[in-house]
């Protein structure tokens, strides 16, 4: 028996501590008093180096059994040391020439078990059986490793726990996790760290060097806590996981009385599922197993049944269920069980029990119909036919009756029992039930117009009135509500594939049109059709593929939004396709007239479609009907018959609209068509109120921030193709703007995909010859003068918010932040006083001083520049200053120029000898302009929506660049723009806030947060 004893505690906080106890007495003792040669040389050569002057206080059982407390003084191991120094200790036990059996003997079991222990866990990481976590310590986060969460990771750890000496337990109750957690990174971290030098093509990732040398990330914190633990949380459930496995009966009993077991398995990884046994598995992983079944208890309480006695070799689990109780568990909790991400797993032959209808379409071929109406776009007529599926077996008619007569779903088919999917049974029966009784009230309402002609033929004795009425009473002795082959609209089924949800069991088959139209498939392949020689440009091979897809659109008489990227040349595809026309038209010989098309777009670019319209079909008659001097009533219409395109703007069409209603008009055009995303303005009801054959709507951005814009643009082109706007918004935008919904944002790009091309410039495939477009946020100081003003606002602000509510609160917030904005400007723009921009020649703000740094170097380089603003205001205090800098005429292109004035500007601007700079208002000069003189774009104050941003800059970044283009965005340090930007960059969290794009967010926050974000903190940034 050893005379004395080398304890090994793990505690909280500190880790690995020795200390020594003499027998005899059972004394604590210091090194000093241990006779030479009692512990190995291993254990002399570790406690020389340790003082012993640390004490903790230790809870210790004496031989008769009294519990007492005691401050031990002990050696005390850094977490590296602990890992080197288990290490050593570790090597005791597998070198017999280490020590003597004496020597050995002075190990006291606790230190033995952490030795063993060590031992465990460098073989688990070694074999990478660890994962990550983030451990909070004295205010920073740190990443760790820490032990695998599988099966085998936990029984190990619940068997060593449970062999532990009590004054490990007893001294730390979480000493489970202390070695899962701490033990386990430090040996992970010692074995890594001669990687950590060796020679690499790239360096660390900033979070790989934290980890691996065990210092605190330094941004993403709260991201990345949750980012670590959602992947945890996803292994940790791959990992250990419940299965149900349904089993069948005997095949000859009848399932009306038979008993089905439901098998409940555990699965680790991918493993074979393994009977449940809660005696031979670790506690942590009956308890989290125990909680899946809670869990699964809930999504299906029909799992909660035990309709017999459990057989022989039956799981502690198992369900046994009735015929009745079965249907009920395949038909409705199955798909839940699975949709909680719980594995369900049927017999063999019901491994494909999916039930999905087909509904065939093909165009309406009635003589009579054809003879009296032409049915085009959206209104034309289509028959249809159903095909019913169980799996991959088609059902004959009969076999669709049964199965559709049955109520559980649970049929014998061809000899076998299968269990059809009850649920979208459901659907597909009720969306049967629903087109017919469509087919029927369209059949009707056609017999009711059919009666309704003939009545008048009777009573204006019309020549063969009386075989019409034959007809009629022929067609009402046929018609009953049974027939169910009347033929539909392509509207109807539109209406009904947008009220079938996700989950839809119904699939469109038949003509590839119909198909896609009702949300089956993607926009199906157009023809190429040959460009004229009317039209006086080269296209690009995608511009081609939009002229191919417009035609085919009008021609089946469906409105088009072509909404590819600024500066792709909407515009030449636009006219190239009128030109197309025409050709045909011409070509045709026919007694048709040729109707022209209007063009509607902002007063900006008015010009700008005229000069595009001389330049790329100069054989048309261009009517420009704006300004004072543009034609009235009559003479509008007979003039505008005569031509091939009339171009106005929005303001024209609010004011005219009447008079336009009044002209024939083969096609209606909106360019910056998200002009009507409001569909309650006075502009977009007056544009939709224009009757003609075509609608077109030309965007770069068909959403900018809300999903109802995209809806009121495609609304226009083809009125009610996503719903009324309040079904749209509840079942569409809410799902997906709210819950972010990826299958109901999948279903409705299917749906909008047919009336929509989208082209991004970004895409190589496109576009390869454009320029680079590089964005850099510069940050500017303020000057003393504009700090002083920032805070007295604040001030002012942050009291006045104390006492505002609802919409004025709002309001508040929302007319501080232009304030905000103005001094950030410049403090002339803030006051409003006309003071100078400089004052003895030094600047009175830091965002103009860094504007003229970049005009002096753009100057440098022979560069122009194109200057945003939001403001009219600070326009006007920016040009006087720069025309007397520079010596030269500056434009400022704002709401207030006229069209000529505008026209002239930018043809100005546009020439190789042009103004080195323009000051353009973020409203009136952000779209549709072509100004590619200039190659660098300067925002002096945020929109915070990039959207509006982006569409500025593509005044410059468009086909015609031939420089690479350069856009600076400018935020003051210190206030709320680089509070903002700083959110938006993900480098500040806001607990509870839901921030968006735009500034609205901003009023939804509580004062707390508005003064935190406003609150100026001078030059600490």
């Amino acid at each position: 028996m050893a005379s004395y004893l080398l304890h090994g505690l793990w505690l909280p906080v500190s880790g690995l501590s020795l200390w020594i106890e003499q027998v005899e007495g059972h004394k604590i003792v210091m090194p000093s008093n241990v006779p030479d040669g009692t512990f190995p040389d291993i254990v002399d050569s570790l406690l020389e180096k340790k003082s012993f002057r640390n004490r903790a206080r230790v809870s210790l059982r004496t031989p008769k059994g009294k519990d007492v407390s005691l401050m031990v003084p002990m050696a005390m191991f850094a977490p590296d040391e602990a890992v080197a120094t288990l290490a050593k200790l570790e090597y005791l036990d597998t070198d017999s020439q280490a020590a003597t059996a004496e020597q050995r003997a002075s190990i006291a079991p606790d230190l033995k078990w952490l030795i063993r222990v060590y031992r465990g866990l460098y073989r688990f990481v070694r074999a990478g059986r660890v994962t990550i976590r983030l451990s909070y310590q004295a205010g920073e986060w740190y990443p760790m490793w820490q032990l695998a969460s599988g099966l085998g990771e936990r029984s190990w750890l619940a068997e060593m726990v449970a062999a532990a000496p009590g004054i490990l337990t007893i001294n730390n109750r979480a000493l489970s996790d202390d070695i899962a957690d701490e033990l386990t990174h430090w040996i992970a971290y010692t074995q890594l760290q001669p990687q950590i030098d060796a020679p690499r093509a790239a360096p660390w990732h900033d979070f790989a060097q934290a980890l691996l040398k065990t210092t605190p990330v330094k941004k993403g914190r709260a991201q990345l806590l949750r980012g670590l633990n959602e992947w945890k949380d996803s292994i940790t459930s791959v990992d250990l996981q419940l299965v149900f496995i349904v089993e069948e009966p005997g095949r000859n009993e009848d399932p009306e009385e038979s008993i089905w077991p439901i098998r409940v398995r555990v699965r680790s990884g991918t493993d074979a599922p393994q009977t449940v046994r809660q005696d031979q598995l670790d506690r942590g992983s009956v308890e989290k197993l125990r909680d899946a079944r809670r869990h699964a208890f809930d999504v299906a309480p029909r799992l909660k049944y035990n309709a017999a006695p459990p057989d022989r070799g039956a799981g502690d689990w198992d369900v046994f269920l009735t015929t009745d109780q079965l249907v009920e568990f395949i038909s409705k909790d199955a798909a839940a069980l699975r949709k909680a991400g719980f594995t369900v797993l049927l017999p063999k032959a019901w491994s494909r029990m999916e039930t999905k209808a087909k509904l065939e379409t093909r165009e309406a071929h009635d003589p009579a119909e054809a003879a009296t109406k032409a049915h085009m776009g959206m209104d034309q007529l289509v028959e249809y036919d159903w095909k019913l599926s169980v799996g991959d077996t088609q059902l004959t008619d009969a076999e669709m009756q049964e199965l559709i007569n049955s109520k559980s779903g649970l049929i014998r088919l061809r000899g076998e029992w299968v269990m059809a999917d009850t649920q979208a049974l459901g659907k597909i029966s009720a969306y049967m039930r629903e087109l017919a009784d469509t087919a029927r009230r369209r059949a009707l309402k056609e017999l009711e117009k059919l009666a309704a002609a003939a009545e008048m033929a009777r009573q204006l004795e019309q020549p063969g009135w009386q075989e019409l009425v034959k007809d009629v009473e022929r067609r009402r002795k046929e018609f009953n509500e049974e027939a169910e082959d009347a033929p539909v609209s392509l509207a109807d089924l539109r209406e009904m594939a947008l009220k079938s949800m996700a989950d839809q069991p119904v699939e469109f088959t038949g003509s590839k049109w119909h198909t896609s139209l009702l949300g089956g498939l993607d926009t199906t392949a157009p023809e190429r059709v040959e460009i004229p020689a009317t039209v006086h440009a080269e296209l690009r091979d995608y511009q081609r593929r939009g002229v191919d897809w417009l035609y085919w659109m009008s021609r089946n008489n469906v409105g088009a939004v072509l909404a590819d990227d600024m500066g792709l040349g909407k515009t030449l595809q636009l006219l190239s396709l009128l030109a197309v026309e025409k050709a045909a038209w011409e070509a045709s010989e026919s007694d048709a007239e040729w109707h022209p098309t209007l063009v509607v777009a902002p007063t900006s670019v008015v010009g700008n479609w005229a000069r595009e319209a001389a330049r790329f079909v100069p054989d048309f008659k261009v009517l420009v009907q704006h300004g004072t001097g543009r034609l009235k009533g009559k003479e509008l219409a007979e003039v505008a018959q005569a031509a091939d395109i009339v171009i106005t703007s929005y303001g024209t069409v609010g004011r005219d609209f009447l008079t336009l209603g009044t002209v024939e008009w083969d096609r209606v055009v909106l360019d910056e068509a998200q002009a009507i995303k409001n569909a309650a303005t006075r502009s977009s009801k007056a544009v939709r109120s224009i009757p003609s054959r075509h609608r077109v709507a030309l965007t770069g951005t068909p959403i900018e921030n809300r999903l109802s814009e995209m809806r009121s643009i495609l609304d226009y082109c083809n009125p009610g193709i996503l719903g009324s706007a309040s079904f749209f918004r509840n079942h569409f935008a809410k799902a997906i703007e709210r819950e972010n919904s990826d299958v109901m944002a999948e279903r409705l790009r299917l749906l909008t995909a047919p009336f929509i091309l989208r082209r991004l410039k970004t895409d190589p495939s496109i576009i390869d010859d454009l320029p680079e477009k590089s964005e850099q946020i510069i940050t500017v100081r303020m000057t003393t003068e504009q700090a002083a003003l920032y805070k007295a606002l604040v001030n002012d602000v942050e009291a006045a918010l104390q006492k505002r509510e609802g919409m004025s609160r709002r309001g508040l917030v929302l007319a501080s932040l232009t304030r905000i904005k103005q001094i950030c400007n410049h403090p002339a723009h803030f006051l409003g006083d006309g003071s100078a921009v400089t004052i003895k020649g030094k600047h009175r703000s830091g965002k103009v001083e860094e504007l003229m740094r970049i005009l002096d170097q753009a100057i440098e380089s022979r560069e122009r520049v194109l200057i945003f603003t939001q403001y009219k205001a600070f326009g006007d205090i920016l040009q006087p200053y720069l025309e007397d800098q520079f010596g030269c005429e500056i434009p400022f292109l704002h709401g207030g120029v006229s069209k000529n004035k505008r026209d002239k500007m930018v043809e100005e601007f546009q020439t190789p000898d042009g103004p080195p700079a323009m000051v353009l208002s973020l409203k009136a000069g952000g779209t549709g302009l072509n100004l590619t003189a200039a190659s660098i774009v300067v925002h002096m104050d945020r929109w915070w929506n990039p959207a509006v941003e982006n569409q500025a800059t593509d005044r410059a970044f468009r086909i015609g660049q031939q420089r690479n283009v350069q856009v600076y965005k400018m935020i003051t340090a210190g206030t709320l723009e680089e509070s903002i930007q700083d959110i938006l960059d993900g480098k500040t969290q806001l607990a509870g806030a839901v921030v968006g794009e735009g500034e609205g967010w901003l009023t939804e926050l509580s004062p707390e947060q508005l003064a935190d974000l406003m609150s100026y903190r001078g030059q600490e940034r």
